[in-house]
């Protein structure tokens, strides 16, 4: 008898996968380590981590990133911390207002459904090291913070997993020295990997997936 084989799609932002003076962190690449020793079960993996990548450009990439997915069990998305930046070019306006990152979510949200993933996760995301002043006179983590409070809505409202790193991470440092302060270390992708792998465990024992 062949084994169940479980697909695990992950797509977002560089926190999932960022490259620094050529050493690679890589949580979805932890996850898979961990969980492969976890289970004897196949796992069928597939990542789209990009670097700058907002809400609005994640849904024109969605189409293509699901054409060639056959394994539709577990489908994870984090995605904002680049919606909640305000550029001096933009003058005091962010990337992406929180009015239209909430229509974005919807919209990547529906079209996940349309394709028939089991189960759909949103992750939020950490506080960061780097709390520098930007543009609006609020630190990065006062502008993250709401745009980690509007996926934490949006899940509740159409009551979907979130997997809250914002709060299961409180008080901890995950990130890279300054002057980066903001993506994972070392210690991060790890702690990143071991909460997440928690709430499969618990979706693959409550049979979900």
């Amino acid at each position: 008898m062949s084994k169940k084989t479980i697909g695990i799609t992950i797509i977002g932002d560089s926190i999932i996968r960022h490259k620094k003076n050529n050493v690679i962190y890589d949580w979805s690449a932890e996850l898979k380590k961990e969980i492969s020793k976890k289970y004897k079960f196949n796992f069928y993996f597939k990542v789209k981590s990009v670097v700058g990548i907002n809400s609005k450009n994640l849904l024109k990439l969605l189409s293509k990133s699901f054409t060639k997915n056959k394994k539709k069990d577990i489908l994870i998305f984090q995605i904002g911390i680049n919606d909640s930046w305000y550029y001096k070019s933009r003058e005091g306006i962010p990337c992406v207002s929180l009015n239209d990152f909430e229509k974005n979510l919807k919209g990547i949200y529906l079209k996940a459904k349309i394709k028939k993933y089991k189960k759909i996760i949103f992750l939020n995301y950490h506080k960061l090291l780097n709390n520098r002043i930007e543009i609006n006179n609020k630190t990065l983590n006062e502008n993250l913070n709401k745009y980690n409070k509007k996926i934490r809505f949006f899940c509740k409202k159409y009551k979907l997993d979130l997997i809250d790193m914002n709060k299961l991470t409180k008080n901890q440092n995950l990130c890279l020295k300054l002057p980066d302060g903001i993506h994972l270390n070392k210690n991060g992708i790890k702690i990143y990997s071991s909460i997440i792998l928690k709430f499969i465990t618990k979706s693959i024992n409550e049979k979900k997936i």
